[in-house]
């Protein structure tokens, strides 16, 4: 009944309280701090084209200082332009990170924007895969690239990071296709100034298990089957899915068939 028992309990519970609000707001300063990392956390360096307005050509003996401004340039080296969500994997199959992305197939340059808006590219070499995914769908896939493919040929050998090559397909065959863009110098009509644009050409290469990848001239029936030695079954089934191997979705339906038979 001591009415300084009740002066310190009350200054007890107000220090309980101020320390629980204490308490409280490191829990939530940890979480947005915690929630901001996981945003974004591509190892990054800026984008030096998009910055001077200036493509750096690589392998180009014929171009005096190699630098090229962007508004010289007809076509596009990107695979998209517009930028699409996508997931990037780094070379110890992690990811590092998911943001809006477009690949510069010229370069070999993973470009993103960053929660803030900014454009920067993933730190060269760091990238081993990048997943595209659909109409900013997570669970819908719209194209996936690899980059970890020795045989293909590099197309830019100045370039910090090997090409990309979209992996048409899963299983122990694949589809590989290889959107080879190339920096193409002309003279004008008159020879009185040079003419840039960036030329596209299409590569498909097959690829097994074993790591072995075979380029195909061109698809067609005798190509895919000259590496596939498909039997009996196989060949029932292709007359009767009425398989095209001229068409690109038709040869991936035909490994995928492949692929299931493996497996059983």
């Amino acid at each position: 009944n001591c009415p300084f028992s009740y002066y310190y309990i009350s200054i007890i519970k107000i220090i309980a309280m101020q320390v629980h609000n204490i308490i409280l707001i490191f829990l939530i300063a940890l979480g947005i701090s915690m929630e901001s990392h996981a945003q974004t956390f591509l190892e990054s360096q800026p984008v030096g084209t998009s910055r001077d307005g200036v493509l750096v050509v690589y392998g180009s003996n014929n171009i005096g200082n190699k630098r090229i401004p962007y508004d010289r340039i007809s076509g596009s080296p990107f695979w998209k332009d517009e930028y699409q969500l996508a997931t990037v994997i780094d070379n110890n199959n992690q990811i590092m990170g998911k943001a809006p992305v477009r690949l510069n197939l010229y370069t070999n340059e993973v470009y993103f924007l960053t929660p803030k808006g900014e454009e920067r590219v993933v730190t060269p070499g760091k990238a081993r895969k990048i997943i595209f995914h659909k109409d900013d769908n997570e669970k819908e896939v719209l194209a996936v690239f690899e980059n970890n493919l020795p045989v293909i040929v590099e197309n830019n050998p100045n370039a910090e990071s090997p090409s990309f090559v979209q992996v048409m397909n899963n299983g122990d065959m694949q589809l590989l296709k290889h959107h080879k863009v190339l920096f193409v110098t002309a003279d004008s009509l008159f020879g009185t100034m040079k003419r840039y644009y960036f030329s596209n050409q299409v590569l498909y290469y097959l690829n097994n298990k074993f790591g072995q990848n075979n380029r195909l001239r061109k698809l067609n029936r005798d190509n895919v089957m000259e590496m596939i030695n498909p039997d009996s079954n196989s060949e029932a089934w292709i007359k009767q899915n009425s398989i095209n191997f001229k068409k690109e979705e038709d040869v991936i339906r035909f490994l995928d068939y492949m692929n299931t038979r493996k497996k059983g």
